[in-house]
C-alpha cells in the first residue's frame, strides 16, 4: 500500500510541474526606478524624543511608473536620505505626464539631540551626480522655549 501512495504522489508532482510552461511570456516585465521628489513639509525644530509626521511629494513622469514606496537610509548619525521609488512597467506605449504629482508620509522619530539632516533625490545632474533636496531641522529638549529677539 504504502509503494502504491508514493507511487501516485511521484505520478501527481510530475503532472504538476509539466503543465507549467515557463516559457510563456504574456508577463509583463517590469524594473524599479527612482523619481525626483520636489518638497517635503518639517516643523521648524524637532523636541528630543517625539514622533513626527513628515510629508513629501513626488513626481510620475509617465503613467508606467506606479509609485511604490520610499528608500529611507541612515548615511550618519543624523543624516537620513529619502528616494521615492516606483515600479515602472516595460512597455512601448507609456505616455508623458504633466503635473501628476503624489505625496506620502513616514514617522519619524527624534532620538538624537543634534541638527537633523534630510536628503530627498532629485535626480542626477549633466555629469550623473546625485542631486538632493535638503533640509536641516534642530532639535531642542521638550518643553524648552524659542527665544526670539526683536
Amino acid at each position: 500500500m504504502k509503494k502504491f501512495f508514493v507511487l501516485m504522489l511521484c505520478t501527481f508532482t510530475l503532472l504538476s510541474f509539466s503543465s507549467c510552461d515557463l516559457s510563456d511570456d504574456d508577463a509583463t516585465n517590469f524594473y524599479y526606478e527612482t523619481m525626483e521628489i520636489t518638497s517635503a513639509n518639517f516643523p521648524e525644530y524637532f523636541e528630543y524624543g517625539k514622533v513626527y509626521p513628515i510629508d513629501f511629494t513626488y513626481l510620475r513622469p509617465t503613467d508606467c511608473h506606479i509609485y511604490n514606496g520610499f528608500e529611507f537610509n541612515h548615511t550618519g548619525e543624523t543624516e537620513r536620505t529619502i528616494f521615492a521609488v516606483a515600479t515602472v512597467l516595460d512597455r512601448t506605449d507609456c505616455e508623458t505626464l504633466t503635473d501628476t504629482e503624489g505625496t506620502d508620509s513616514f514617522d519619524f522619530e527624534v532620538r538624537y539631540r543634534n541638527t537633523y539632516t534630510f536628503k530627498f533625490y532629485i535626480g542626477e545632474d549633466d555629469n550623473g551626480e546625485k542631486q538632493y533636496l535638503t533640509y536641516e531641522v534642530p532639535v531642542r529638549e521638550a518643553g524648552e522655549e524659542t527665544t526670539t529677539s526683536m
